[in-house]
């Protein structure tokens, strides 16, 4: 049965008592990342952190995580990756998610770090990444190891179902339509955001909770140009080309960076197989799974949410953090 917002009740969401500076980052390329910060509610702040949205999300879906750690007494950076949110997005249909390689993820995420969070930073440096934005994590940390003192990576995006098509089939078929120009279109079966999307129904791979749910959807029915549809055969090639990097050539022991890896083991989103390789090659990894969860491991009820949030927290303890 799908749940409409109004069959919820009203939900005025979280109240952190201080609302983000939004600004805005220029990247080497010309392109703009929208970023935000919340100001620590403590002085000093017990540390910094950075918080890496998933695809097609945006800076507000993150308000109760941001505010999680507020309570932590750490301040928070954010930031829209470039082709979502309302960070620059170069094609014609701004809903088409594209991406010719996430190394250009790794490199938006180092620039952001250097030019606006080592500035402002105060006490260590967690980053705390999402599906995406985990992958874009690691391959930042394998590119500089100086990156964060720690991270803490939700789902992280190591490799992707491909549906009906077999894994080597998506492979082909995304390198030889991107090779013919094709790389910028939609991948087959993707299209533009439908509304229909934003009805809860209990067999959502994304989270259990209506009321969550709801913060990514109720946003964009309500601001449109916040809307990212599907992928092109583009980034389908450039996420399974990372993929292939962190499951089989990347050299994960050297990232001794502490890591705590959460992981939901029936994860319909991302393949959870690749969490358990990846959390046994990298060289200070601590992986949790949490078998009851969906994909959106912060965003689900609070019975699994307060399990994750205690895994966290007695990470950042064994790390001093």
């Amino acid at each position: 049965m799908a749940v409409t917002v109004a069959d919820l009740g009203p939900d005025p969401g979280p109240d952190l008592g201080v609302e983000p500076r939004f600004g805005w980052l220029t990247m080497e390329d010309g392109a703009r990342l929208r970023t935000a910060h919340w100001p620590a509610a403590t002085t000093p702040p017990r540390g910094t952190a950075l918080l890496l949205t998933g695809r097609a999300e945006f800076i507000e879906k993150y308000t109760e995580t941001a505010g999680e750690l507020l309570a932590r007494g750490f301040q928070v950076f954010g930031f829209d990756w470039r082709n979502q949110g309302l960070s620059d997005r170069p094609l014609p249909n701004r809903q088409i998610h594209h991406l010719d390689s996430f190394d250009t993820l790794a490199g938006d995420l180092e620039a952001v770090v250097e030019r606006m969070v080592r500035p402002r930073q105060a006490g260590p440096l967690l980053v705390l990444a999402h599906s995406m934005g985990g992958l874009a994590a690691l391959l930042a940390l394998l590119r500089n190891p100086a990156l964060c003192d720690a991270a803490v990576l939700t789902a992280p995006m190591f490799d992707i179902f491909t549906g009906p098509v077999p894994r080597r089939m998506a492979v082909w078929l995304a390198e030889r339509l991107c090779a013919r120009g094709r790389g910028a279109e939609y991948a087959f079966g993707q299209h533009d955001y439908d509304p229909v999307e934003g009805l809860f129904t209990p067999a959502n791979p994304i989270t259990s909770d209506p009321r969550r749910y709801a913060a990514f959807h109720d946003a964009f029915r309500n601001r449109p140009e916040l809307r990212v549809g599907g992928v092109s055969f583009g980034w389908v090639r450039a996420a399974l080309r990372a993929s292939d990097h962190i499951r089989v050539t990347a050299p994960l022991e050297r990232v001794t960076t502490p890591v705590l890896l959460l992981s939901a083991p029936a994860d319909a989103v991302v393949r959870s197989d690749a969490h358990r390789l990846a959390a046994a090659r990298l060289g200070n990894a601590v992986l949790k799974e949490h078998p009851e969860a969906k994909h959106e491991l912060l965003m689900e009820r609070d019975a699994i949410r307060d399990r994750v949030w205690a895994d966290i927290d007695s990470f950042l303890a064994s790390v001093h953090l």
